[in-house]
This record gives C-alpha cells, structure tokens and sequence, in this order.
C-alpha cells in the first residue's frame, strides 16, 4: 500500500440518523470493549465519537464527495481495483451504506428497515475525540457546548477527512471527523422499543377489581386539632363518608358590668322633675350561621371536602367533574 497524505472533506447537508456528537462509546456492535489495535497502546481501552449521516440520493453535491472518497481508496489500494476503477474486494470498507439495501447485517437488521435510510446514502465518521460543533448565527458560527442541541433525526454536514486505513487484512478507509456544523431540525430518532409498537397491538388494559381510573380519595378524613384519631377501615372497605365537622360555638355574651352606684344627690328627684325611667338594654346581634362546607361524592361513594380530594392529588378539573353532595 502506498502512503497517502489526509484528504480533507466537507460533506453535503445530511441527516443525523446514528450516533452521537457529544458521547462517547467504549463498546464495539457486538458489545466487547473497544481497544487500540496498533501501535505502542495497543490493547488499551479507546473511546469512539461515532456518528452516521444520510445524505439523500437525489442530491447532486454527493457525487463530487464520493468521487474523492473512491479516489482515496484506489490510490491506498491500487491492487485491489480494476483497470476501470472497480473494486474487485466485496470486503472492502468504503464506510457508505446504500440505504435501500435490503441485505441484514450482523444482527439480522436490514439498511431499509432503519428510519432515515432509504432513499439514502449513509456516510459512517467516527473519531477518538469528539467534533467541535458549531451552529450559524448573526453571520457567525458559534460553539454548540449544549448536547442537547444536537439530536438524532436533525441535519448536520460534517468537515473531516478520509484516508486509507492500511490494513491488507480488513483493507478500507477512515472517515474521520473534526467539525460539526447544525444546519436544521428534523423529527428527532429515538431508539429503543416503540410504545405504540408494544402495546398498541394488545387488547386494552382492563382494570381489575379494586382499580380506579382515578386517584382514590382518602381512607379517612383529617383529624380535627385534638380529636382522637379515626381508625383506618379495614383491607378491602368502602370508606366511609366523614362525619360532619361540628359547628362552631356561638361566642359567649360579655359579662355584664358592674353597677355604678350613683351619687346620693343624683337619687333624689330635682324640683319639677320626676324620677329618671330606666334605659332598655340593646337587642344582642344575632349570630350569624356558619357556611355549610361543599362535598364532593367520589366514585367508591364517599363524601369529601375540596381540601380532602386536594391533599390526595386530585386536580381541580378531576373535583370540578364530581357530583356535589
């Protein structure tokens, strides 16, 4: 193989469809530890910044990146392709993937079946540290430090290089990364199982006997200050409504003041007047009653204040649609 200098490339505006810019993985797709297979380190434990974007066939920009990417490797492996330019190893690792292939990889996955791919060619970047990323603002670009910015399913382009990897063994090239650039958001990729997938073809959940579509009300009211506290109702019991609280005590009527002894001289009647008639005592206030406090009924039949339903995280929409008792 003969030694070539790195080749710098700049990709097209694609799809970020595997991967991540900001974390690592220190794990290989078949779940052993990545390590360093070359050189003085090797056998020690690498880290890989891998990220996968795909760039759709229908944009013309592609073929002058794939032009370089297929030179690099002609000239790291001249043996390995024909007088016309062909590769003649099926083994060697150009790092693109046809997403409209319908051949399964390792673990049985088809290219097709992976959200983002069809329709698409799949550049492969992957570093030992990861890209500095950058998004265009005011006519500048500014450093992403967020990773949150960055999501699965949005659109990047991505600056880096590509060189032969120089193996004869598993001859193909790197496609390494240095630079980032957020260009647009897209619906983002989530991996994993899919809620709708797992549970949307079963029958609906029913709910057994016991269950309620809403938070159950409480097994007893509050105590009032110094009441005895009410027993809990026993494993499997309707609660039952809580007993009205007793009403306020009228307050008392003030003690009546002490009689004022008038002066002996007052006691006499004046010349022309008779004696003085005694003043009536004011009418006292009525009390007036006390509020009646509204309950709500709940659907197991209990009767409960909006402060009770409240303390067991029951909404004001959820109390609003109660009956009131």
């Amino acid at each position: 193989m003969t030694q070539q200098q790195v080749t710098q490339i700049l990709t097209p505006v694609g799809r970020l469809v595997q991967g991540d810019c900001f974390e690592g993985q220190t794990k290989d797709a078949e779940g052993n530890p990545l390590v360093i297979k070359n050189g003085p380190n090797a056998g020690q434990p690498r880290v890989d910044y891998f990220m996968a974007i795909a760039i759709a066939k229908t944009d013309a920009t592609y073929n002058d990146l794939w032009a370089i990417i297929h030179n690099e490797a002609r000239t790291s492996f001249p043996s390995l392709f024909d007088a016309n330019g062909g590769c003649i190893s099926p083994k060697f690792a150009f790092k693109v993937t046809d997403g409209d292939s319908q051949v399964p990889n390792t673990k049985g996955t088809k290219p097709c079946d992976r959200e983002g791919f069809p329709g698409h060619w799949v550049l492969n970047f992957s570093g030992g540290y990861a890209p500095k990323c950058y998004i265009l603002e005011n006519g500048a670009h500014k450093l992403i430090t967020d990773p949150s910015m960055i999501k699965r399913g949005y659109y990047i382009r991505i600056a880096g290089s590509v060189k032969g990897n120089g193996s004869q063994q598993q001859p193909g090239i790197f496609l390494n990364h240095s630079m980032v650039e957020l260009v647009g958001y897209g619906e983002e990729i989530v991996t994993g199982p899919n809620a709708d997938a797992v549970f949307g073809g079963a029958p609906a959940a029913a709910l057994p006997a016991g269950a309620s579509a809403t938070p159950l009300a409480p097994a007893a009211a509050p105590a009032m200050p110094g009441a005895a506290p009410t027993p809990a109702p026993m494993p499997g019991a309707t609660p039952s409504p809580a007993p009205a609280a007793p009403a306020a005590p009228a307050p008392a009527a003030p003690a009546p003041a002490a009689p004022v002894q008038p002066a002996p001289d007052l006691l006499q009647p004046q010349p022309g007047q008779g004696p003085a008639a005694p003043a009536a005592p004011a009418p006292a206030a009525p009390a007036a009653p006390a509020p009646a406090e509204v309950k709500y009924q709940t659907p197991d039949g209990g009767q409960w204040t909006e402060a009770q339903l409240l303390a067991v995280n029951y909404s004001a929409e959820q109390i609003a649609a109660l009956p009131k008792v």
